[in-house]
């Protein structure tokens, strides 16, 4: 019995968002909340979904007329839910139609993004994010329309901010006119931050479902129950917040607790679980003195920034805790490792410096971000936008070099203060001489 049919009506509705980079965590985060709008009559947010690089995606999703489970998952319990917010999509072409016409649509409020922190780069490829982007919004300008609000939605501090200066350096290097690049200036980019765990399917998780539910979804997402949007205020901020979307001026505070509590706490699992060859994060979580040591870990890091005032940092870090270890949510370590270069400033990084400057204590986070190194030692895969030149740094014998090479690699967004490096060589030796584990228990 197949069930995947829209629960409202589509046909002939405009487009009410754009979205760029239709993956997983997309549809299984912001989809949803487009989905319960559009459920309730909340307004006009269908979705028209841009992949930047491949059709496979939208071609799935076309097969089932871009309808889709999301099946919240917490131990043996499962709660699924069809979405159908997304009404069309297609990977990025200029000369596609649909894509116009959803780019010109009266109703258009919304573009939503949802790439890799890597890519928020100034770059003369036309078929870079930034310069897609800037073809979308100047086909807008063009016809005289108005301009969507813009929301980065990826893991990087200040991301509406950083978006909106990436996009206007490209344009200044496109020599685009003055006066779109006055237009673009006046458009909003608030700073937001999104949380749920969307691991990557599996066909047997596919397979496993239509067994429970009867139907077979091929673009199944399993992901937790949990997930949260904050967004700065802005000239959109009441349409969003009637979505239960949260609206507060604390979105850097917001930012960095996430970035730190818990996507910090996810990474260093993430290396730990690589380096004791485990294969999913919850395996790891379940480890009574591994657990430990991250509640520990989250301690150092809480004291190395200033929360939001209605968030306890204790409680919010036991909930990242059993977040991580919900074994119905199989999240490889593999995955989660992908380009620490380009994550760990931001969630590691950044606090131990914060720390240093007051003398606090941050052994804990010296010993996670010498698992990293480690882990670009070790025999396993290593994902990484600067991964040639992090092994060949990384690669030497003394733990001492290991980390100086790491830390003075060209690109890096940050480097740790250089007074703390031996903190982390002396992390590293342990590394080389006992397990994860039980290097772990020593600090």
């Amino acid at each position: 019995m197949n069930q995947l049919k829209p629960g409202y009506a589509r046909d002939g509705r405009p487009v009410g968002v754009i979205h760029f980079g239709l993956g997983a965590f997309h549809r299984g985060h912001q989809a949803v909340y487009f989905d319960e709008a559009l459920e309730k009559g909340s307004g006009e947010w269908g979705i028209y979904g841009i992949s930047p690089r491949s059709t496979l995606v939208t071609d799935l999703l076309r097969k089932q007329d871009f309808c889709y489970t999301v099946n919240a998952r917490a131990g043996s319990e499962q709660n699924p839910r069809v979405i159908s917010s997304i009404f069309d999509g297609s990977i990025f072409d200029l000369s596609n139609a649909e894509l116009r016409k959803a780019v010109h649509s009266p109703e258009l409020k919304l573009i939503t993004v949802t790439v890799t922190e890597k890519a928020y780069q100034v770059s003369s490829e036309l078929d870079s994010m930034p310069n897609r982007l800037l073809d979308i919004l100047h086909l807008r300008f063009v016809a005289g329309l108005s301009g969507p609000t813009v929301i980065s939605c990826d893991n990087l501090p200040s991301n509406g901010s950083r978006l909106a200066e990436v996009l206007l350096a490209s344009a200044e290097r496109r020599g685009m006119t003055s006066d779109f690049r006055s237009w673009l200036s006046e458009q909003s980019f608030p700073d937001s931050m999104v949380d749920r765990i969307v691991p990557a399917i599996t066909s047997d998780a596919v397979s496993q479902f239509e067994r429970d539910f009867g139907y077979r979804d091929e673009s199944l997402i399993s992901t937790e129950p949990y997930r949260q949007w904050v967004v700065a205020p802005h000239s959109g901020s009441d349409a969003l917040a009637e979505l239960g979307i949260d609206v507060s001026p604390e979105i850097a505070r917001y930012e960095t607790l996430k970035l730190r509590l818990f996507n910090g706490a996810h990474s260093t699992t993430a290396y730990f679980s690589q380096l004791s060859g485990i294969e999913y994060v919850y395996e790891a979580m379940a480890i009574p003195e591994w657990n430990s040591f991250i509640s520990d870990l989250q301690e150092e890091l809480s004291a190395s920034f200033e929360g939001p005032r209605a968030i306890d940092p204790q409680r919010y870090g036991a909930e990242a805790r059993a977040r991580i270890g919900n074994s119905a949510v199989a999240h490889r370590s593999a995955q989660i490792a992908m380009d620490g270069s380009a994550k760990l400033p931001q969630r590691l990084f950044r606090a131990m410096n914060s720390l240093s400057e007051r003398g606090l204590a941050r052994e804990r986070i010296a010993f996670a971000v010498a698992l990293w190194i480690r882990f670009l030692q070790s025999a396993n895969s290593v994902v990484d936008p600067l991964a040639s030149e992090l092994l060949l740094r990384a690669r030497v014998s003394k733990p001492a070099d290991a980390v100086a090479g790491v830390m003075r690699i060209p690109g890096l967004l940050d480097a740790i203060s250089e007074p703390d490096w031996p903190l982390i060589a002396g992390a590293l030796k342990e590394l080389s001489e006992a397990t994860p584990l039980a290097a772990a228990m020593r600090i």
